[in-house]
């Protein structure tokens, strides 16, 4: 089976968009991706083994054009099975395919767009309905999110999409980690820096519970240039500073590499976040995902789909990001048992391991993609 996956983004930034091209490959399918390149030397670049098969379209006024016309070219010359679709912007651009490419459709809405405002976002959301409705199969990583793109699509209960979380491979998975060493509890968070994901509730926290070392790893957003120094003078006053430590970004595979350093990690998000990824983000965060794969404990947002996910099994505490009490709390209930800590890393790679692999959330998609090549 020949897969050509078209995203309107640089695919390297989504992690599992690597992993199905591994995991294709490693079954015998051959796999293109057409992306965009928006520059800025970019660290979340496509690894080696697959830029060899990686067509670029560079960003700009005209890329949405060039990039339809990019994907047509290669529709027309490598004659794919499949087009796995990946966002709703590459649905809106490669609308024209339809009447060269005879094959299958995957549609996998990696971020789901917001609702339209604009006569360009009005096409985007009918292209990506559309797409939704002539698709072999839908994917997402959230089942809300899920259930939501089927009711914009009207899709029936029949063809209900897949949901496949953003998981690591099991390959990917670290090694058991070795009995808690003493000092305090080393809690990392990594991503963008701003503050609504990193709150100054946080460094209130800290600055409370004095087993608990944070560090932050990533960027500051364009918007938020000058808020690692306001954290850094927030803490000084409170005398924490020498508990908060700032790295900078790092390329994905180093990342995963320094989690190994940490013993839990902070992924809790606003609960009214008014971006429909970042309300509906249990099953679609990465940096959750990452983290149980090397061993780390868990403190997530106070969702219901939080707590069924994560905290219920014992991979996570939960806390309000908004609210420096329960940050606090939750950061004593780390600090209170080393070992603790440690054996719920332990269940969550092992569970990472097991049945919540990628390789086992990409399964259906195959499957279903095999099934319907085979009748086509």
């Amino acid at each position: 089976m020949k897969i050509l996956y078209i995203q309107y983004a640089n695919p390297g930034a989504f992690p599992v968009a690597m992993r199905a091209g591994r995991l294709w490959r490693a079954r015998g399918h051959a796999v293109r991706y057409l992306g965009v390149d928006f520059g800025g030397g970019d660290p979340l670049a496509i690894p080696a083994d697959l830029a060899v098969s990686c067509d670029w379209v560079r960003f700009g006024r005209s890329a949405p054009f060039r990039f339809a016309a990019r994907a047509a070219a290669i529709v027309r010359r490598w004659k794919p099975d499949f087009l796995y679709v990946a966002d709703s912007m590459a649905a809106l651009a490669c609308t024209p395919l339809r009447a060269l490419h005879r094959g299958g459709i995957v549609y996998h809405e990696h971020d789901s767009p917001a609702p339209p405002t604009s006569f360009r976002m009005r096409l985007q959301w009918q292209a990506r309905n559309a797409l939704a409705r002539r698709a072999d199969a839908v994917v997402l990583p959230n089942a809300d999110r899920a259930a939501l793109i089927a009711r914009d699509a009207g899709l029936p209960d029949a063809r209900a999409p897949i949901v496949a979380w953003n998981t690591p491979c099991r390959d990917e998975v670290g090694p058991k980690r070795r009995a808690a060493a003493d000092g305090p509890v080393r809690i990392v968070y990594a991503g963008s820096i701003n503050v609504q994901r990193v709150p100054l509730a946080l460094v209130e926290a800290l600055a409370a519970v004095p087993d608990i070392e944070l560090t932050l790893i990533g960027y500051e957003t364009v918007s938020s240039r000058g808020y690692c120094e306001t954290m850094r003078a927030f803490a000084d006053e409170r005398g924490c500073a020498d508990r908060l430590i700032f790295r900078g970004a790092m390329p994905y595979h180093a990342l995963i590499a320094a989690l190994g350093d940490y013993d839990a990690t902070f992924a809790a998000l606003p609960e009214d976040a008014g971006d429909v990824n970042l309300r509906h983000m249990a099953g679609a965060s990465n940096k959750s995902f990452d983290a149980m794969g090397q061993g780390l404990a868990l403190i997530v947002g106070p969702g219901e789909d939080w707590r069924r996910m994560f905290v219920d099994p014992g991979y996570a505490l939960a806390c309000d990001p908004s609210d420096t009490a329960s940050i606090a709390e939750a950061f004593r209930g780390l600090a209170g048992d080393r070992a603790a800590v440690r054996a719920m890393g332990e269940r969550a790679r092992q569970r990472i391991a097991g049945d919540w692999a990628y390789d086992e959330q990409l399964r259906p998609v195959t499957e279903r993609m095999v099934r319907a090549g085979d009748v086509q």
